[in-house]
């Protein structure tokens, strides 16, 4: 097989030496079986904490429901849901083909027979993203002419944290890619030609973009390989599936003129052709955008997965291109981060480009030192496994990792899988972004706050709020309950479900039973402490939660702070969380909303109650510093920033003071 460095299927030809031990075969697919139980077990808890989403598992859920059933890629999530698309002028909001070409959920929908659940998209998915350390480990091996080193680049791959990203972002087709495409260049190594096709056609099934990394493929196996007529094909096929995604099935059904996504790629102006003239009048754009931390994070984060072998094969890794160059010029930061799956197209580059990179540089030393080949070959592999079990540290998701915080399943999870048993199956109901997955089982499930024709509404006021904010799902909840269209049917722990025809109406109060999450019981603090507020309020305890996820940039996790109520407080107040560096600089402020403090404000906390604080989701950065809590009269909480005075420190807290000798506790929040 001729490759950029190589015209020889022989460079790497397999001897009998101790490197070559059919042990390295068994750790190999031993590590797949790993990474299989370990990543279906953590998918599985996240789903069951309520941290899957209406994007993406929930929707595509429901339209391999559907799919199933007839109605093929048919799905109500965003029908008048408040998202960043322009939904007002699509032709039709009700199938995934208006968005996506994803043909793969088709039969994929063919799992469900055997267990109808969107569990079973997790595990499909983390099996399919697993075996691509299979074609990994072989292409190796077969190169390099050493198991060892096949064994390398398999656990690699699994290590990767873009891998793992993918593997824990709910369900994506294009996820799926990752392990088609590196068995398809297996599959050309081997000279299978015929059988190169099968991964291929099922790859460019996998999203529409995929097949322009299929006509980069195609061009390379024409101009380096030499097969012409297979890689005229590729290129055909990549080419023409690509141009008749996206100039015939997205238009037909969206009305779009163009991609409703491309908006994201207006990084240097307010809409994607003034940012485009804006480079053209300003070419040094493209260089700063480029040089930005995040960026040059991302992408030295891809090629470290493999140990920067990468490097000496760069007309392999330049077929990732396309897909690389629709991250990193995006104002979505997420796809630039190594998290989620939009680097699953990627990766297979990645690793067939440092397979061959290492190849090269391994003959290279070879020939100017004298050292066997297979030595070098060993010790480049150590090189790579080392760099990439160092960048898996730093980021990414196993009990190896040093942010591995396995979700746990509480008692309020399980209270709202049994509100959920309550609907009909069949109802037409909205709910929020977490609680989709689990009832996206049905031809209607909208996202709150759409309401369109629900039947039922069921909430969760201490999860995510998005698309929009805590204080506006408690202003549309107020709204449906005074509208007298919805009632309560139950409300508990901060749960909260409707149903259209109850009796509502502005004298419905909510029990009290709904304010417990907001109140609790200061035995159950999890990290105690003291600070008094004058004689109005006592900070008695902290706790804080990380996400399980991928990002370079940011550290998503939730702050809880508990408050004892010393005297009735005015509704003036503000929660301010003040976020600090080590030597004390002030990094990040939240001073937002949060569901206790909006479903039961300041000015109705009863003197002795214990007070739960939780803010949403926050992407604090990935600080080694300490957070400040203060509950404060007005609105500007910067105007008591400059007050705070570190006075003492004892382990992992201190204390600051105000300037009119209020105490405030600090504590240490690191990962």
């Amino acid at each position: 097989m001729r490759t950029a460095q190589s015209s020889s299927p022989t460079v790497g030809r397999r001897t009998g030496g101790w490197d070559n031990a059919p042990i390295f075969a068994v750790l190999a697919y031993f590590s797949v079986l790993l990474y299989v139980l370990l990543f279906s077990w953590l998918s599985i808890l996240r789903h069951e904490t309520f941290q899957s989403n209406a994007m993406d598992l929930g929707y595509t859920d429901q339209v391999v429901w559907n799919t199933l059933r007839g109605r093929f890629f048919r799905f109500s999530t965003f029908q008048n849901a408040p998202i960043d698309l322009p939904l007002d002028q699509f032709r039709r909001t009700d199938t995934l083909l208006a968005y996506h070409v994803e043909l793969i959920l088709a039969p994929v929908s063919l799992f469900y027979l055997l267990y109808d659940d969107p569990v079973t998209l997790l595990v499909l998915q983390t099996v399919g993203i697993a075996l691509g350390a299979v074609p990994t480990f072989r292409l190796a091996r077969d190169h390099l002419g050493s198991g060892l080193a096949g064994l390398v680049f398999a656990l690699a791959y699994l290590l990767a944290p873009a891998v793992e990203g993918a593997t824990l972002s709910d369900f994506h087709g294009v996820s799926l890619a990752a392990s088609l495409l590196l068995w398809a260049f297996y599959l050309l190594h081997a000279r299978r030609f015929t059988l190169f096709f099968l991964p291929v056609i099922l790859a460019m099934l996998a999203k529409e973009d995929i097949p322009l990394l299929l006509a980069m493929i195609g061009l390379y196996v024409f101009f380096f390989l030499k097969e012409r007529r297979v890689g005229a094909l590729t290129a055909a096929m990549g080419l023409g599936w690509f141009l008749l995604c996206t100039q015939v099935i997205l238009p037909y059904h969206n009305g779009l003129s163009s991609s409703p996504f491309l908006h994201r790629l207006a990084i240097f102006g307010p809409t994607l052709k003034e940012s485009l003239l804006n480079f053209v009048r300003e070419p040094v754009l493209l260089v700063r955008w480029l040089g930005r931390r995040e960026v040059v994070t991302y992408l030295g984060g891809l090629l470290a997965s493999a140990g920067f072998m990468s490097l000496f094969c760069p007309a392999i890794l330049a077929l990732g291109a396309p897909a690389i160059a629709m991250n990193v010029f995006s104002t979505w930061s997420w796809t630039y981060s190594e998290g989620a799956h939009y680097s699953a197209s990627i990766v297979p580059s990645v690793f067939v480009s440092a397979i061959y990179g290492l190849g090269f540089l391994a003959r290279v030393i070879s020939r100017r030192t004298g050292v066997q080949r297979r030595r070098v070959v060993v010790g480049l592999a150590v090189l790579v496994l080392a760099v990439s079990g160092y960048h898996h540290h730093q980021l990414g998701i196993s009990p190896l990792a040093r942010t591995f915080y396995p979700p746990r399943i509480t008692a309020h999870h399980r209270l709202g899988q049994a509100l959920m048993q309550r609907i009909p199956p069949a109802a037409p109901l909205s709910t929020q972004s977490g609680l989709y997955p689990h009832l996206a089982h049905r031809e209607k499930a909208y996202f709150f706050p759409a309401v369109n024709d629900a039947e039922y509404i069921l909430l969760d006021v201490t999860s995510s709020s998005y698309p929009i904010t805590p204080a506006k799902v408690h202003e549309r909840a107020q709204q449906l309950l005074t509208s007298r269209a919805f009632g309560v049917l139950a409300a508990e722990d901060g749960y909260l479900l409707l149903k259209r025809g109850l009796p509502g109406g502005a004298e419905a109060r909510l029990p009290d039973a709904f304010y417990t999450f907001a109140r609790v019981d200061e035995e159950t603090v999890p990290h105690p402490l003291r600070a008094r507020f004058g004689d109005a309020l006592e900070l008695i305890g902290y706790d804080y939660t990380i996400g399980n996820v991928v990002h370079a940039q940011e550290l998503p996790a939730t702050v809880t702070t508990y408050w004892r109520v010393l005297r009735p407080l005015p509704a003036d107040h503000t929660v301010a969380l003040f976020f600090s560096r080590q030597d004390g600089a002030i990094v990040y402020l939240y001073d937002g909303t949060t569901p206790a403090a909006t479903w039961y404000p300041v000015d109705r906390w009863q003197v002795g109650e214990v007070i739960r604080l939780e803010t949403p989701v926050l992407g604090v950065g990935r600080l080694h510093g300490a957070l400040a809590a203060v509950i404060l009269p007005g609105a500007d909480p910067w105007s008591a920033a400059g007050r705070l005075q570190p006075i003492e420190a004892t382990g992992d807290q201190s204390l600051a003071v105000y300037d009119d000798g209020t105490l405030l506790e600090l504590f240490t929040f690191q990962e």
